[in-house]
């Protein structure tokens, strides 16, 4: 009388390592993309600063007002710092800000595919001192994205988002989705050096940090 033959115990283990291999691809597929940090919003870690809303007042208020406008600015050796255009802008000068229509902006870099971001609205102002600098508050369908020689695309969108044009830096305290040739990932949050790719994604206790992979980066 022979008996049955009892399933192999490397079985399990086998299928372990498959799992773990398919789980490292993945997470190396995404890091080709971008580099990110994820991190849960509790009391310790501090939220970013509270956007600003934007300046309802009209052209009766302003001081100065321009349609089709194209403001550049430039870095001291003569290079494209940004750009930025607007339907129409609306200057206040005893609030030091700008008041945007359709704002489309790009920040260039010599060695990089440039950024470009676009919204229904937006201001122009100036932080306060000592660290003054110019910053961009975009506002109401904000689409920041980046498309790359090599096809790769990165493309965020939120409701409003700080952009700061000198040191090309990001950042927004609403909900954010990113989209890639990879795949999609969404935050409730995020800060993000623009100029070395490095995008830091905020998590809540009520909705994480999700990234969901396209079928064909396994195949």
């Amino acid at each position: 009388m022979t008996t049955p033959d009892r399933p192999t115990s490397a079985a399990a283990p086998a299928r372990n390592r498959v799992q773990r291999a398919w789980l490292l691809i993945a997470l190396g597929l995404l890091a080709a993309v971008i580099s990110l940090v994820v991190v849960d919003r509790t009391e310790t870690v501090p939220l970013p600063a509270p956007l600003p809303p934007p300046d309802e007042r009209g052209e009766a208020d302003a001081d100065v007002v321009m349609d089709g406008a194209d403001i550049a600015q430039y870095r001291p050796d003569g290079t494209l710092q940004y750009r930025l255009r607007a339907t129409q802008i609306r200057h206040f000068e005893a609030d030091a800000f700008t008041a945007l229509n359709a704002p489309d902006l790009s920040l260039h870099d010599a060695d990089r595919a440039p950024w470009t971001a676009s919204a229904r609205s937006g201001t122009l102002r100036r932080t306060e001192p000592p660290a003054a600098e110019e910053v961009v508050s975009l506002r109401d369908s904000v689409v920041l994205e980046q498309s790359r020689a090599d096809g790769d695309r990165v493309r965020l969108t939120t409701s409003a988002m700080d952009l700061y044009p000198a040191r090309q830096y990001a950042e927004t305290d609403q909900d954010v989705m990113i989209d890639s040739h990879i795949g999609r990932t969404t935050a409730t949050g995020l800060e993000g050096d623009l100029q070395l790719g490095m995008l830091r994604f905020f998590s809540s206790r009520s909705a994480r940090v999700h990234t969901v992979l396209l079928p064909e980066q396994f195949k």
